[in-house]
């Protein structure tokens, strides 16, 4: 059920008011930047995707049907503007196959890193090379399944189970060194 102020920013919006795109842009914002940050290596990669996505949305809102969550349907619009991101990104940046596949399974999905703090934890994953940081995102984080995942980055299921199972190394492995005031390398 949508609050009488989502109904006035999703009428404004669609009018294309300015006042009620800022009131759109204030509440959701921060969340929708989170969700940007979790899927690229930088601020400024993320407040590029950021913008896009705003623009996106902001040109697409007569798409808005009514039936998710207004917050939802934005989260919905910048994950799949992250991973078409990713997916031109992955053209032109590729990852050797040798870093692909491995024999351990992947373990279950669990909070591994409690007791970090979230800004620290979202540092290590930007740091995380492009293709592991959004498999490890769409597992962990958007809790999508490992066949949704190889649907969505066109990866094998193997690939996905590997890429997954690397970032968990990548991030173990750095957040010790963290806690030790190390500086770890993701190359």
């Amino acid at each position: 059920m949508l609050t009488k102020e989502e109904i006035e920013i999703i009428n404004g919006c669609r009018k294309g008011d300015v006042t009620y795109q800022k009131m759109l842009y204030d509440k959701y914002g921060p969340m929708l930047k989170g969700v940007c940050l979790r899927y690229t290596s930088d601020m400024q990669e993320a407040e590029d995707l950021f913008h896009d996505v705003i623009v996106h949305i902001l040109t697409h809102f007569d798409e808005y049907d009514h039936i998710t969550t207004l917050g939802g349907w934005l989260k919905t619009i910048t994950s799949h503007k992250a991973i078409d991101l990713w997916r031109y990104k992955k053209n032109h940046d590729a990852v050797p196959s040798s870093h692909l596949s491995i024999e351990d399974p992947m373990d279950d999905k669990e909070h591994i890193y409690d007791g970090i703090p979230m800004d620290v934890l979202l540092e290590h994953i930007q740091k995380l090379p492009p293709k592991y940081r959004t498999a490890f995102n769409l597992y962990v984080i958007e809790e999508k399944d490992q066949t949704e995942i190889s649907k969505i980055m066109d990866e094998g299921l193997t690939n996905v189970r590997s890429l997954v199972f690397r970032a968990k190394q990548m991030l173990r492995k750095s957040i010790k060194k963290y806690l030790k005031n190390e500086e770890f390398n993701y190359e």
